[in-house]
């Protein structure tokens, strides 16, 4: 059998992935977009419906329905606004060892958890605790079956699957993700495969969607797969706005480096990171490719380059500096001595 890119990867399982202080291009990311004044909500965890959704294609995608019957639990439910299902989940984690039901729980209680979401802050305090009960009542008791498990409706299930339909039958992305032939030594195809390297002093690692290695000309081909809420022929927009242009880079040079290190590895080439995309309501699948994946240093793009790309290691090396050192203000701020407006403004 030839050697597999699993042979090479950083062997650990998903919460110790997560878990490990190596930086991420999530973490790298959202440092771009939210800056020096967010670092204390740097790692704070996020759900959002497009994530949920997102995640649960991944799932059955790059792990099969086996990997989602252990992460989520499909019910017939009623559609529960969003804000209500974090309310809802955050009474769970604090009232259920005492309070079997949603209706049970004091006003009081529910009203204060309404304040922290912000939820319809122009209602009485009554109406507010009133329809949160009625509403996340069932969603509750749903949390004690799900043991941990993320929660779909039925209508949400079919959304995802008609995705993932999408990607396993489209001309442009069926290639990808087609199960690997026992009998075609030609292409093999790993998914969620973890890496970790240094670079200059700081540590990074990545988990990939999916690696296919071409072994008869000795090529790896490094993909990622996003569900947008943009349409796939809009993702430019997306890549800009989620800073995906880091994650290429990123991922890239720490696949890359784990290949060098390998005799049998370092004589393949690595491609340009693609990014294949799908809409849940287009449901039209396309393959984005970023040729300028192996480029270093910040990149330029735009009529009049107004679109500013920063190589992710610069970035990570900035924030690595802040999480260290944990510092009052921004490097180039200065405490001691006066701070020079006329620079600042032409940085902008």
């Amino acid at each position: 059998m030839e050697k597999r890119l699993y042979d090479i990867s950083w062997q650990v399982d998903e919460p110790t992935y997560r878990q490990d202080k190596a930086l991420s291009y999530s973490t790298i990311a959202k440092f771009t977009r939210e800056g020096f004044n967010n670092l204390t909500h740097l790692f704070d965890k996020v759900e959002t419906p497009s994530l949920t959704f997102g995640s649960a294609v991944d799932a059955i995608i790059t792990g099969g329905q086996e990997e989602f019957d252990k992460n989520f639990i499909v019910a017939d439910f009623p559609e529960t606004p969003d804000t209500i299902v974090k309310i809802v989940k955050d009474c769970f984690k604090e009232f259920s060892t005492s309070y079997r039901n949603l209706s049970d729980i004091p006003d009081a209680k529910i009203i204060d958890k309404a304040a922290i979401y912000a939820y319809q802050n122009n209602w009485k305090p009554e109406t507010r605790s009133k329809v949160i009960k009625e509403k996340g009542e069932e969603y509750y008791r749903l949390l004690y079956i799900a043991g941990g498990k993320t929660i779909l409706n039925t209508e949400l299930y079919q959304t995802i699957k008609n995705a993932v339909s999408a990607l396993q039958t489209s001309e442009a992305t069926k290639f990808y993700f087609a199960p690997n032939n026992p009998f075609d030594t030609r292409y093999y195809r790993e998914y969620q495969l973890k890496f970790k390297e240094s670079f200059e002093g700081v540590y990074y690692r990545c988990m990939s969607d999916l690696l296919v290695t071409d072994y008869q000309n000795k090529i790896v081909y490094p993909i990622d797969l996003k569900t947008s809420s943009h349409t796939e022929w809009d993702f430019y927009d997306s890549f800009i706005q989620w800073c995906y242009y880091h994650q290429a880079r990123l991922y890239w040079r720490i696949i890359r480096a784990n290949m060098d290190k390998d005799p049998f590895f370092k004589e393949f080439k690595l491609a340009d990171y693609k990014f294949i995309v799908v809409n849940k309501n287009t449901l039209t699948p396309l393959v984005w490719e970023y040729k300028d994946t192996q480029k270093t240093g910040t990149l330029y793009y735009g009529k009049n380059n107004q679109i500013v790309c920063k190589d992710p290691f610069d970035v990570g090396k900035e924030l690595s500096y802040y999480l260290h050192y944990n510092p009052a203000v921004p490097k180039d701020i200065t405490i001691k001595e006066p701070n020079d407006i006329i620079k600042f403004l032409n940085l902008k």
